[in-house]
């Protein structure tokens, strides 16, 4: 190939490469839109929107939440999927929409593969807890009390297919131990659990926290690989002879798949350092998120890996969304 055809092809890649680059340095020009499948107020709208105003200063475009609750999520989910892939509209990702939903219910409005990753915001452990007066002092005496009487430990969930759930079937298959499932609405599983209708729960360490410091429940272990900074004494899961257990809630930003390459790159970094911003990040981990700031591809493979793992306790479990 002689220089002239050597100069053509480099004019022809970078007159290719070049509006794309041109898109991402002008976006964004219009307010981006966000859509959290939650009502305002819930925990996971107050994260959404203090990440999303950091966003908005940096950026000098609004981003505006959108609340479309309902169906598990899947409301919000389908209206980002459906969105045009422009970078205008972003999905406030949580596990029961972004991959829960996919494996419990029958039919799905938009498919798993429709929604891309642009960064995981961050984790909110969940906290095995009991009533302060059960006789179950660690994780290992739950253990042995479901073996030694097979069907007679049970636990409240806020409704089948909930993270709280999930993680609670993917400690028992991990145990191999079995126990009755109690699904309630909302928080109404602390109230029976405190009044010792239930022998334990996972509850999110942002509830289970104010009862345990106030003595009225036991924290027996987090669910996350790591410890919790709010209850730094509890030790994992994992760490109690469950090598590889983690399992929580979690905050993510997804896109419509097919939004350009580099204005994702350019959400990445937005998200990445609003969420690593010192005040920001302060008022979330007061939360209780856990704060991550991912790359696209970390997050791409912390989404298939849940994929993976959710889909196994579904089918080894017999989970059905009814």
């Amino acid at each position: 190939m002689n220089r002239r055809a050597l100069v053509a092809g480099a004019f022809t890649a970078c007159t290719l490469f070049a509006p794309a680059v041109s898109v991402a340095q002008e976006f964004p020009l219009r307010p981006i839109r966000l859509y959290v499948g939650f009502t305002p107020g819930t925990g996971i709208d107050v994260v959404a929107r203090i990440v999303a105003g950091e966003v908005s200063k940096s950026i000098g475009q609004p981003v505006v939440v959108d609340n479309r609750a309902g169906a598990g999520g899947n409301i919000a989910g389908d209206a980002a999927a459906k969105a045009a892939p422009d970078g205008y509209s972003l999905h406030w990702a949580a596990p029961g929409s972004a991959v829960i939903n996919h494996h419990l219910n029958k039919s799905m409005p938009y498919a798993f593969k429709d929604l891309a990753p642009v960064s995981l915001i961050g984790i909110v452990p969940l906290v095995v807890i009991v009533p302060t007066a059960s006789p179950l002092k660690t994780l290992a005496d739950v253990v042995n009390a479901a073996r030694t009487d097979p069907g007679k430990l049970s636990f409240g969930t806020p409704g089948v297919g909930t993270s709280n759930h999930m993680a609670t079937e993917l400690f028992l298959y991990s145990a191999k131990i079995k126990a009755t499932h109690i699904p309630y609405k909302g928080s109404a599983a602390n109230q029976d659990l405190l009044a010792g209708s239930l022998t334990f729960i996972f509850d999110s360490i942002t509830t289970a926290t104010p009862f345990i410091t106030g003595g009225r429940v036991r924290a027996l272990a987090v669910t996350t690989a790591v410890r919790s900074p709010m209850l730094p004494d509890v030790p994992t899961i994992a760490e109690q002879g469950y090598p590889g257990y983690d399992a929580a809630n979690w905050y993510a930003v997804t896109v419509p798949t097919g939004t350009p390459a580099p204005i994702v790159q350019k959400l990445n970094a937005e998200f990445v350092k609003a969420v690593r911003t010192p005040d920001v990040e302060k008022r979330v981990q007061a939360l209780g998120v856990i704060v991550a700031g991912s790359s696209v591809e970390d997050l791409r493979k912390f989404l298939d890996a849940q994929y993976e793992s959710i889909g196994r306790v579904v089918r080894e479990a017999g989970i059905r969304a009814d």
